[in-house]
């Protein structure tokens, strides 16, 4: 009876240490890296696909209707060819 008791309180003791061994590897998570910022600012969206996009990293036209906002230089330039903005 005693052995019985034994050998049950050795297999939960590994299998307490395996688990604890094993949530902290699982835990580790490689660090984020600290140039990329997780909150940027406002966010807008570009006119010609529809994404969503910091404004800080957005390129603008400011025309008759407003300020528009763009993620590239391809889809400010196909709102260009066609509007007439006031200025660039």
């Amino acid at each position: 009876m005693i052995r019985r008791l034994f050998w049950i309180v050795v297999a939960a003791l590994v299998y307490w240490l395996v688990r604890r061994v094993g949530r902290g590897v699982v835990a580790q998570r490689p660090p984020r890296p600290a140039d990329s910022p997780r909150f940027e600012g406002a966010m807008v969206r570009d006119r010609e696909c529809q994404t969503f996009l910091p404004r800080g990293r957005a390129l603008t036209v400011r025309a008759e209707d407003g300020e528009h906002f763009f993620c590239s230089a391809g889809c400010r330039e196909a709102f260009l060819a066609r509007s007439r903005p006031l200025a660039r």
